[in-house]
C-alpha cells in the first residue's frame, strides 16, 4: 500500500530519520511508537502528505484514501459535530457526480484501451459507494457520534461551545465514517474516557483498513496492533507483533547480539594474537596475511544502542499534614440547567492513595478545580490542618508561557529553598545541556508534559491533585510516574481514563456518577467488567443522559410512588452498610494475612509469638463477626432488590 524508501529529514544537526525504509500493507496493523520528541508524529504527518522531508522516496496507490487524526487540528467552530460527521460522506457526492461523467466518457470512448480504463475506473467508484454505505449515512452519522459520546443537543451544538476534547472526537467521527484504506491515528484515546475507549477498541478491532497507531496505553496497543515499529535515534525498529510481544523481544535480541559481539571479540583478539606470532617468520608470512585478510572481510557485529534515558521521578517527603486533608460536604454544582452533583460528600484522609473515574461529563475535572479553588460551588470544601496542594491541570502544560525558556518556567515554578535544585531536577527529567536553553513553545506536548510535572515537585507539597497527568507522556515515562506515586509518602488525588496505569496504583476508586461520588472498593479493571455487564449497550453515553433517563422511570406514577421512593432510600442505605462492611472484612483478612506471615517466619522471642497467636485469635473472631453481620446485611438488601421488581 505504502512504500517508504531512504526517508531523511534533518531539524537542525539531528537527523529525525536517517535514510528510514519501511512498507505498509493491506492489512497491517501497526503501533508507531518511540520516547516523546523521538518523530513519531512527524512521521505520521509525511505519511498523510502534511510534512515535507529532504530526501526519499513514498509510493502510494492513486486510489488509496487515507485518514488522519493529528493530536492537534484546525476547526471551523461554527460546525457541529453532526456537521463535521456529516461531512465524510462529500466523497460520496462526488463519486456520483463522477459517475455520470465516467458512463458519458465511456459511451464517447473510441479504443478498446480507453474503454477499458474508464471501465475500470466505473468499478472502482461502485465499489467505493458501496463501502462507503452513503445511502444511510445520517443513521451512520448518529451511531457514530452516540458511540464516541455525544447525546442530545450535543450532537448540533456549535464547536465553538465545547472542549477540545469533544471536537477531536467529532473529528475522529469524521473520520471513521470516511471508511479510508489506510488509518493514521495520533493518540486517538486523549480526552476519552474509559467507556468511549472501550467501544473505539471494540469497532477498531473489526475496522475493514489498514492501521497505523500512535498510543502510550499499553493496553491498547496490545488489542489493536500485529506490529510494532519503534522511532530510535533517526532510526526504525520493526517486528512482527504487538507491543508487550515486542518488548520481550528486544530484551532477547539484545541478549543475543550482546553475546554474539563478545564471541566475535574473543575470535577478533586470538586471530590477532595469531598475526602478531607469525607475520615476523617468513615461512608463516602469508598465512598471516591470510588472517588480516580475513578480519577485514569480517562483518563486525554492533550491539544497538538501548536508549536508557528515563525521568527519574522521586517525590520529596511529603510535610506533614492533619488526619483529615480534604472534606467535601453537600456539594453541589450545576452549568445552568445541567446539573453534576446534588449533595456530594467526601472524605481524604491523611496517606490515602485515590482516583477519580466515571464517563466523560460526570464532573471529575470540575470536582478538582472546586477543591482547588478554581471552580464555584454550593456547599462546603475544606482543606485539613497544614495541607498544602499542588495541581496538576489537564491544561497544565498549555497554561505555560510559551515564550519562555525550560529554565525560566522551571526557576519561576521553583520556592526559594528549591532554586539551587532547579537544574539538577531538570536533568532528572531529561532536560539537559542546551535543552533548558529551549523556548516552551518548540517543545513537543510529552516534553511539555515533563515540564509541568517538573515544576510541580519543585515546591513542597502533601497533596496532590493530577488531571491526566499521562497524557502526551511516552510509556517509559509513564511507568516511572506509576512507580513515584506508588511510593509517595503524601496523599494524592488523581484523574485518569488510562486503564494500565490505574491497575494496582490506588487503594481507593471513586465513581462519579448519577450526580455523587460513589466509593468502589476494587481494581479498576474489576469495575470496567461491572460496568460493562451492566451498561451493555449503554457504554458511551454520558451521566447527563443516564440521569435523565432515571428521572423519566422515576416519576410519579400512582399512589404507589411515594413507598418506592423509601424502598429506594433503604436499598441506598443497605448498600452503603454491605460496602462498609465489605471493607472491614478486607482489612481484618490482610492484617490477619500479614500476621501469619510475621508469626510463622520465626526470629521473634516466644513471648512475641504466643502474642501473635492471641492476635491472631482475637482476629479470627472478628472477621467471623463481621461475616455474620454481612450476610444478615446481604440477605436484606437481597430482599430489597426483589421488593423492587415485584
Amino acid at each position: 500500500m505504502i512504500t517508504v524508501q531512504g526517508l531523511t529529514l534533518h531539524f537542525g544537526i539531528r537527523p529525525m530519520f536517517d535514510e528510514v525504509s519501511f512498507f505498509v500493507g493491506t492489512d497491517d496493523r501497526i503501533g508507531l511508537v518511540g520516547r516523546n520528541g523521538a518523530g513519531k508524529s512527524t512521521l505520521l504527518k509525511i505519511l498523510a502528505g502534511q510534512q515535507p522531508y529532504d530526501k526519499g522516496t513514498i509510493g502510494l496507490p492513486k486510489e488509496m484514501t487515507m485518514g488522519y487524526l493529528p493530536q492537534q487540528m484546525d476547526h471551523d467552530l461554527a460546525m457541529s459535530p453532526w456537521q463535521v460527521a456529516e461531512s465524510a460522506f462529500a466523497e460520496a457526492q462526488e463519486l456520483n457526480a463522477s459517475l455520470d461523467r465516467i458512463t458519458s466518457d465511456l459511451e464517447k470512448a473510441t479504443t478498446d484501451e480507453e474503454a477499458m480504463e474508464l471501465a475500470t475506473m466505473l468499478a472502482h467508484a461502485h465499489e467505493r459507494l458501496n463501502t462507503l454505505g452513503a445511502a444511510d449515512h445520517d443513521m451512520q452519522v448518529e451511531r457514530m457520534l452516540k458511540g464516541i459520546g455525544f447525546v442530545g443537543e450535543d450532537l448540533h451544538r456549535p464547536l465553538a461551545e465545547l472542549s477540545g476534547g469533544w471536537r477531536m472526537r467529532a473529528e475522529l467521527a469524521r473520520i471513521l465514517l470516511m471508511q479510508p484504506d489506510l488509518l493514521l491515528l495520533d493518540e486517538p484515546t486523549n480526552h476519552l474516557d474509559l467507556p468511549a475507549i472501550q467501544w473505539l477498541e471494540d469497532l477498531l478491532r473489526g475496522y475493514p483498513a489498514a492501521l497505523v497507531l500512535i498510543s502510550h496505553d499499553k493496553t491498547f496497543l496490545d488489542r489493536l496492533t500485529k506490529r510494532t515499529m519503534e522511532v530510535v535515534n533517526g532510526k526504525l525498529i520493526d517486528r512482527k507483533v504487538p507491543w508487550s510481544e515486542y518488548v520481550e523481544l528486544r530484551k532477547i535480541e539484545r541478549e543475543q547480539q550482546s553475546a554474539a559481539a563478545k564471541d566475535q571479540q574473543k575470535y577478533i583478539e586470538e586471530t590477532e594474537k595469531l598475526i602478531n606470532k607469525f607475520r615476523a617468520k617468513a615461512s608463516k608470512a602469508a598465512f598471516a596475511q591470510s588472517l588480516i585478510t580475513k578480519l577485514d572481510k569480517l562483518d563486525r557485529i554492533e550491539v544497538e544502542d538501548e536508549d536508557l534515558r528515563k525521568m527519574l521521578v522521586k517525590f520529596p517527603p511529603a510535610p506533614s499534614s492533619g488526619k483529615i486533608v480534604c472534606e467535601v460536604k453537600g456539594v453541589s454544582k450545576a452549568y445552568g440547567d445541567k446539573k453534576i452533583f446534588r449533595n456530594a460528600e467526601l472524605t481524604i484522609a491523611k496517606g490515602e492513595h485515590l482516583a477519580l473515574v466515571g464517563a466523560n461529563g460526570t464532573g471529575k475535572s470540575t470536582l478538582v478545580r472546586m477543591v482547588v479553588g478554581e471552580e464555584p460551588h454550593d456547599g462546603e470544601i475544606k482543606l485539613g490542618h497544614n495541607v498544602i496542594p499542588g495541581y496538576y491541570a489537564q491544561d497544565m502544560p498549555e497554561r505555560m508561557d510559551p515564550t519562555n525558556t525550560v529554565l525560566g518556567t522551571a526557576e519561576d515554578a521553583a520556592s526559594e529553598d528549591n532554586r539551587a535544585r532547579v537544574r539538577a531536577m531538570l536533568g532528572a527529567f531529561m532536560f539537559s545541556g542546551e535543552d533548558v536553553d529551549k523556548k516552551v513553545k518548540v517543545l513537543s506536548g510529552g516534553e511539555r508534559a515533563r515540564l509541568a510535572l517538573c515544576c510541580m515537585l519543585l515546591r513542597p507539597l502533601n497533596f496532590l491533585i493530577l488531571d491526566e497527568p499521562t497524557h502526551h507522556l511516552d510509556i517509559q515515562s509513564k511507568d516511572v510516574l506509576k512507580e513515584a506515586l506508588r511510593n509517595y509518602d503524601g496523599t494524592f488525588l488523581l484523574v485518569s481514563h488510562d486503564r494500565d496505569f490505574l491497575t494496582g496504583l490506588t487503594n481507593r476508586l471513586l465513581e462519579l456518577d448519577d450526580l455523587r461520588i460513589r466509593d468502589q472498593h476494587m481494581d479498576i479493571l474489576e469495575l470496567i467488567e461491572k460496568r460493562k455487564a451492566l451498561q451493555g449497550a449503554d457504554i458511551g453515553k454520558s451521566s447527563a443522559e443516564r440521569t435523565k433517563v432515571a428521572s423519566v422511570k422515576s416519576e410519579p406514577s400512582g399512589n404507589g410512588y411515594h413507598e418506592r421512593r423509601e424502598q429506594e432510600k433503604e436499598k441506598r442505605r443497605v448498600q452503603n452498610q454491605v460496602q462498609r462492611l465489605e471493607k472491614k472484612l478486607a482489612d481484618l483478612e490482610r492484617e490477619e494475612k500479614e500476621l501469619q506471615a510475621s508469626v510463622m517466619k520465626g526470629g521473634l522471642a516466644p513471648d512475641e509469638v504466643e502474642k501473635g497467636y492471641v492476635k491472631l485469635g482475637n482476629l479470627a473472631q472478628q472477621i467471623a463477626a463481621t461475616m455474620e453481620e454481612w450476610e444478615e446485611i446481604a440477605l436484606r438488601l437481597e430482599e430489597l432488590g426483589e421488593a423492587a421488581g415485584s
